[in-house]
């Protein structure tokens, strides 16, 4: 039996470089990279405290959106905003010609990053884009829960 079939980790990570032209597989390798690049600025002991917890949180959310936006690239609205974020440059200004408060779209504009500056229908079209992103994160990181759980309860 090859060290792949027996680690899911490994399994997951060489399926998801072997071919990266979903965006599920670039999420996946991306987001893996992120999280190995973090185990080795980690302490290896669990957090004391919690603001230990907590830089802990924001470190792994940190890499999550880095990653997805990452993949996705430069070509959707969300991803630059996120990776401007990531980058410490200021917010793109809400677009004066909005017309967000006549459809409602106030808080669609706060939860899509970048969605300050867009109008109706390009907040709809970019809203669908990150969504299914964020689908495919959550999928992905169950996908590492369950095979850490499980390869952990065999050790």
């Amino acid at each position: 039996m090859s060290s792949l079939s027996q680690n899911p980790k490994k399994t997951l990570l060489f399926s998801a470089m072997k071919n990266p032209n979903t965006l599920k597989k670039k999420l996946a390798s991306r987001f893996l990279k992120a999280m190995k690049k973090l185990k080795y600025k980690m302490s290896p002991s669990p957090p004391a405290s919690i603001a230990e917890k907590k830089r802990r949180h924001r470190a792994v959310r940190a890499a999550a959106y880095a990653s997805m936006a990452s993949a996705v690239g430069p070509r959707r609205a969300w991803s630059r905003a996120l990776l401007r974020k990531m980058k410490g440059r200021k917010r793109a200004r809400r677009n004066p010609g909005n017309m967000n408060t006549r459809f409602g779209l106030n808080h669609l504009c706060d939860i899509v990053p970048g969605g300050e500056a867009m109008d109706s229908c390009s907040l709809l079209n970019e809203t669908a884009h990150y969504i299914k992103c964020l689908v495919a994160q959550v999928q992905i990181m169950r996908e590492i829960l369950h095979s850490s759980s499980s390869s952990s309860t065999i050790l």
